[in-house]
């Protein structure tokens, strides 16, 4: 008998924003912080919508950053950055119950600039 996986989409649309890694002084000054809060604050938001409950298990993640262009920020901080936002948003209680990264997690390039987005997958592990 097979066990139910329960597994969780959001796809957030627009320019993925990496996170800034900051103090508490450039935290409200610097405006990089601030275009970073206001993105985590937005997967929060897509979290919430999907009505994603707390997830109490340990958690498989899987990121994809679809960008238009060969510029863009470091792949550990777009996923610091979704790791903070499901937090924020209550669905993971702490980011250190991400014991392991998905099959697929990374950065893809695409030619069009309307279909850049980030996909992610949340999936509970034994």
């Amino acid at each position: 008998m097979r066990e139910e996986i329960d597994m969780y989409k959001i796809v957030i649309p627009g320019r993925p924003v990496p996170a800034a890694r900051m103090t508490q002084k450039t935290k409200w000054v610097s405006e990089r912080a601030k275009r970073s809060l206001n993105y985590e604050r937005t997967i929060a938001w897509y979290a919430k919508k999907e009505c994603i409950p707390v997830l109490k298990k340990f958690i498989l993640l899987t990121t994809r950053i679809y960008i238009q262009g060969k510029r863009h920020g470091d792949l550990s901080n777009y996923i610091k950055i979704v790791e903070d936002g499901l937090q924020y948003a209550g669905v993971i209680p702490n980011d250190k119950k991400i014991i392991r990264y998905g099959e697929g997690t990374g950065i893809y390039y695409i030619s069009n600039k309307e279909q850049e987005r980030v996909e992610i997958e949340i999936e509970e592990v034994s």
